[in-house]
């Protein structure tokens, strides 16, 4: 009789730690990693998918690094190759952080925007060094190659991503114009940047001012008042919105006042799209450099006040002793400074070249 229950235990089968889990390894992890992931979480029960969807059966996602951002706010459950093996040589799967999707969503914006940030830091550091000291930073051949490879590597997963069943198309419709509803001056940072609101939303304050518009002697204050009650500030998720999916935008950006030197075009690029903030930090950092040597020698022959200013500059001795002239393409501008919109360039409805429109 006491035998007989220690018999059935031995005969009952045990319990695999990941037994009825689902895992699909992200394609950053390398192929030695991603082996031992396999035979560890198949040993343990689990089971694997190939191809990963918002929504697919993958109850799991193995990733590293800075992959774990694609899956932010998508999947409840992402963990490491270490957590796998781990879990798997334990036999007791290992603590689990969660957090809410949309706190994921967030986390996984703020991780681009201090991406991009860095990023964009980083490029115009190196261009506004090359154009002062008239030579190229010198890299070595392995840096190069590390970069390249990182570059390869991304367009290869972007072409796996987009050939994926239930994923986006492999071109974007490129809307024909981009923040036609922001009220902005180009010379204020990003953060004052506002919205206009619809008519219904201020039909009432239009309504208390109707009274003003008789007076001509309050006149220019009322259409000030009115101009500010069309607007209100940018919500945090409208500043985080995707307006555009493509991976890259050109953007063609006004020089001097008159246009007389026509635009000065600026390619950027990212892996997730574009949204509205960033695509205005990438126009007011334009516009915060300074005007390159080859933008100087061109814009000193423009006619117009900020013209004259430039040729003061460029002839003066502080210059002479530095070596390059400093001027803001901002002041170059003038009062040409109130956003408008950004068009589309005539084309095909994939084009992602993008004119902006500044008025006076």
């Amino acid at each position: 009789m006491i035998e007989e229950p220690l018999i059935h235990a031995e005969r009952e089968p045990k319990r695999r730690t990941l037994f009825g889990h689902t895992f699909y390894v992200d394609a950053d992890v390398s192929d030695e990693l991603r082996s031992k992931v396999i035979e560890s979480a198949t040993a343990e029960g689990a089971s694997l998918v190939n191809q990963w969807f918002v929504g697919c059966s993958a109850s799991h996602v193995v990733c590293e690094g800075n992959s774990i951002r694609k899956y932010l706010g998508h999947s409840s459950k992402i963990v490491t190759p270490l957590w796998v093996l781990k879990s798997a040589k334990e036999k007791c799967l290992q603590r689990l952080v969660h957090m809410s999707a949309d706190l994921a969503r967030q986390t996984g914006i703020l991780l681009d925007n201090i991406q991009n940030t860095i990023s964009s830091k980083e490029v115009n550091t190196g261009a506004y060094l090359q154009d002062v000291t008239c030579s190229t930073p010198r890299v070595s051949q392995e840096e190069r190659q590390n970069v390249a490879n990182v570059a390869k590597e991304g367009v290869r997963k972007r072409r796996g991503w987009r050939m994926q069943t239930c994923q986006t198309p492999l071109r974007h419709l490129s809307p024909s114009s981009l923040l036609d509803s922001i009220c902005w001056s180009i010379s204020d940072p990003t953060s004052t940047a506002s919205i206009y609101m619809d008519s219904s939303s201020v039909e009432d304050t239009n309504q208390q001012n109707t009274s003003v518009f008789f007076d001509a002697k309050e006149d220019q204050k009322a259409s000030e008042a009115s101009f500010v009650n069309l607007s209100r500030p940018l919500s945090e998720s409208e500043k985080a919105e995707l307006i555009l999916k493509n991976n890259f935008v050109t953007i063609l950006f006004p020089v001097d006042r008159f246009s007389e030197m026509g635009p000065c075009s600026r390619t950027f690029f990212n892996e997730k799209g574009f949204t509205c903030l960033q695509v205005l930090d990438y126009i007011y950092a334009f516009y915060q450099e300074n005007m390159s040597r080859r933008e100087v020698e061109v814009a000193i022959h423009t006619d117009s006040r900020n013209a004259d200013r430039l040729r003061s500059v460029y002839c003066s001795k502080e210059t002479s002793e530095r070596g390059c002239v400093e001027l803001k393409r901002i002041e170059f501008l003038g009062s040409r400074k109130s956003f408008e919109m950004l068009k589309r360039v005539s084309g095909d409805n994939n084009c992602n070249v993008y004119e902006l429109l500044i008025r006076a």
